[in-house]
């Protein structure tokens, strides 16, 4: 085998595939969720070594890592496109085959996308249930759940920095959603138009979790226009439709103080 092809693990990868239906476009479904998982854990590879780097006080390893991340869902979004073609009545099939074969199942179930929600701050903690049957995935995410995410990070290195940072924010239980306060929307503020040179590099880092957000915004509304096309209001398995746990859900903003900053105006 060459080094190429023995590098990639191509003769495995390309095994990965075994469809449930005879249905043409399965595929194109198995193949891009199986991308799209690949993306989650490229990103929270990322968000990891942002918050080491913080962590340590690296702020430009920091901002490379985040923007890495931004760029990753730039691919993850693309990889929607492959399944514009698809409508109930090409998903219905494919659905019914994977209940037969391997139980109810559904995409809200990825326990490294859930990873990925718990690292950007987002951190409702009846997220890791749905993967409780997984119990290795589940003690992940419930250690996940408990550390700080990206976000705390950056605002733990703020304070260290010298900026007002509240001590109920820095003190705050990680397991708990930080809650936005606007000292945090001041300090912010004076990162990005204080004018303080000694500042600038928290500002790379601040311009990088925004282009993050943005990713992750665009993802949530791409998911919920691909459920629109292709499984509608119908029941999904958790007591509510998927579309309505997704249209929920699609106004979340990570980092919420870098949307509510208050320059002074001229």
């Amino acid at each position: 085998m060459s080094a190429y092809n023995s590098y990639l693990k191509a003769d495995v990868l390309h095994s990965l595939q075994e469809p449930v239906t005879d249905t043409e476009g399965e595929r194109s479904f198995l193949v891009v969720c199986q991308v799209q998982e690949l993306y989650f854990c490229l990103i929270t590879t990322e968000l990891r070594f942002a918050a080491q780097h913080l962590r340590a006080g690296e702020t430009p390893d920091a901002a490379a890592a985040l923007r890495r991340a931004a760029d990753h869902f730039v691919g993850l979004n693309a990889s929607w496109k492959s399944l514009e073609w698809m409508t109930v009545g090409d998903f219905l099939p494919i659905k019914a085959g994977l209940g037969s074969t391997h139980g109810k199942s559904s995409s809200l179930q990825s326990w490294k996308y859930r990873e990925l929600v718990f690292l950007l701050g987002i951190r409702p903690p009846e997220l890791a249930e749905p993967v409780s049957s997984m119990p290795d995935e589940h003690s992940s995410l419930l250690t996940t759940l408990r550390e700080p995410s990206v976000y705390d990070e950056i605002l733990a290195l703020m304070g260290r920095r010298g900026l007002s940072i509240p001590d109920a924010v820095l003190g705050r239980d990680p397991a708990a959603q930080h809650e936005p306060h606007p000292d945090v929307a001041r300090a912010w503020t004076t990162v990005f138009y204080g004018g303080d040179p000694e500042l600038v590099d928290l500002r790379f880092c601040g311009e990088a979790l925004m282009h993050v957000a943005e990713g992750y915004a665009e993802y949530k509304h791409l998911h919920l226009v691909a459920t629109r096309r292709s499984f509608g209001h119908r029941p999904g398995y958790y007591g509510t439709s998927g579309l309505g746990w997704l249209a929920e859900t699609v106004t979340e903003v990570p980092f919420p103080e870098l949307w509510s900053m208050e320059p002074e105006h001229p």
